[in-house]
């Protein structure tokens, strides 16, 4: 099959003159579901298990003991540290139960959705389980893949896709491992602009231990080990850019692919009780030495991530009754530009009917095309409000991604201040004020735009 120009995820590729046959097991027309990318049967049978391991006393006790940790920290003592540390605890819980789950199923790997807002759906109220200053524009998925195995995660891409899709094999759970600024090795990785997709948005990527020798779409894994996948969907339009729906096959064992597997909980509790035990003290340290070490209230130039990912920079920021820190930012063409916020555990603040975090896509431009970004505990009345869920302290990350090429890092900050409530009037043109109703509006349509992500 020749296909030429091939738009895909909002990036126009060439692809090969062969189809995926030849690489990948063919899937039957009765394997793509017609509905929600997310809503699996395998996302179900996982949801139901991580409830039933949550419940495990010894998983319980084990949160109490990360709830300690926390309080024993610096910013246990603080004032929004000490208020958040049961949610940020209960965050971090869930993600480890999660990665146990994935471990456990590593021969027959589900692509887990993970690091979300609490949510209800398929009859199941699930909690919150993002972590590690979690951007809330990714839908995250992870698996967790044998070394020695081969693998075929197929996709189809449902227009309009997500401005870019990431697939990185990590070298381990990340908290487990030597500290680095990504959290872990990254020993393999791939994203949408350079995958060959078919034109109707199938695409097929091999996984093992081999190189590519000709395969168009691969990721090689280092060896014998167990790594962890994780994929990330990125979006702008909340409003209308869908999930990509994914599975994952190991390829030695396709006839008993679709078997349940047989995963017990309190097993799971106790490998899960061992994650947790290594990431919740490495993320303190982490952010200790990564983040709270900077200026308070001041936004450094951004840092090149790897493979194509991007810039990035995080900091802290701590204010006082009626203050705004106002951050303006060039966008350099990002197709993607967030800032987010998050408590001081580096969980995100509530972001569904909340605007904890904003995109180039949800926040207003200034005249000259730079976002001024506006964080503060009470609303400032402006649109672009990053609003901490009420509190006065927390941590920030702003992202850019999908850029046009080579940018310079030390133009991404514009300019960086605190000011009071009653200055920004002073400061910032009218057009940037909304009335409460216009924020009602706002915040409405966010939450609409988020649960789509449940159903799409």
């Amino acid at each position: 099959m020749r296909l030429l120009g091939v738009l895909v995820l909002g990036v126009s590729l060439l692809a090969a003159s062969t189809s995926f046959a030849s690489e990948c097991r063919p899937l039957s027309p009765g394997e793509i579901p017609a509905g929600s990318a997310l809503a699996t049967p395998g996302q179900g049978a996982l949801e139901e298990l991580a409830l039933r391991v949550r419940a495990q006393p010894r998983f319980q006790a084990e949160v109490r003991r990360v709830e300690a940790l926390y309080a024993a920290d610096a910013q246990g003592a603080t004032i929004t540290g000490k208020a958040t540390i049961q949610r940020a605890a209960d965050a971090i819980a869930q993600a480890a139960i999660y990665y146990a789950i994935s471990e456990a199923g590593v021969q027959r790997p589900v692509a887990l959705w993970v690091s979300n807002a609490p949510h209800e759906w398929m009859g199941r109220q699930m909690p919150r389980s993002g972590y590690g200053i979690d951007n809330p524009d990714n839908v995250y998925r992870q698996a967790m893949l044998d070394g020695g195995s081969r693998y075929e995660i197929h996709g189809r891409v449902r227009r309009p896709g997500p401005v870019e899709q990431h697939f990185q094999i990590m070298g381990g759970i990340p908290g487990l491992g030597p500290m680095t600024a990504e959290g872990g090795d990254l020993p393999a990785q791939i994203r949408s602009d350079q995958l060959a997709i078919e034109a109707n948005g199938d695409f097929c990527i091999s996984i093992d231990a081999a190189p590519a020798n000709g395969r168009r779409n691969h990721l090689q894994l280092p060896g014998r080990g167990t790594y962890l996948l994780v994929v990330r969907d990125l979006f702008t339009d909340w409003n209308t850019q869908k999930p990509v729906w994914l599975d994952i096959w190991r390829v030695e064992d396709e006839a008993t692919q679709r078997d349940a597997l047989a995963l017990d909980a309190e097993t799971i509790a106790g490998r899960a009780v061992e994650i947790l035990s290594g990431i919740a003290p490495y993320w303190v340290d982490y952010d200790n030495r990564f983040v709270f070490t900077k200026p308070v209230n001041q936004v450094t130039a951004p840092r090149v991530r790897p493979a194509g990912r991007g810039l990035s920079v995080g900091g802290h920021f701590d204010l006082a009754p009626g203050e705004a820190l106002l951050v303006t930012v060039d966008a350099l063409g990002a197709g993607s530009l967030g800032f987010q916020l998050t408590d001081p555990w580096g969980v995100a603040y509530e972001y569904v009917g909340r605007s904890s975090s904003l995109n180039n896509a949800q926040a207003r431009p200034n005249g000259d095309g730079t976002y001024t970004f506006v964080i503060s505990a009470t609303d400032p009345g402006v649109h672009n409000w990053l609003d901490p869920e009420g509190f006065g302290a927390g941590m920030f990350a702003i992202r850019w991604q999908v850029l046009p090429g080579a940018v310079s890092p030390e133009r991404a900050i514009r300019e960086v201040s605190v000011q009071t409530h009653a200055a920004l009037r002073e400061s910032l043109p009218a057009d940037v004020f909304v009335t409460p109703a216009e924020r009602r509006a706002q915040l409405e349509a966010r939450a609409r735009a988020h649960a789509r992500r449940l159903t799409e």
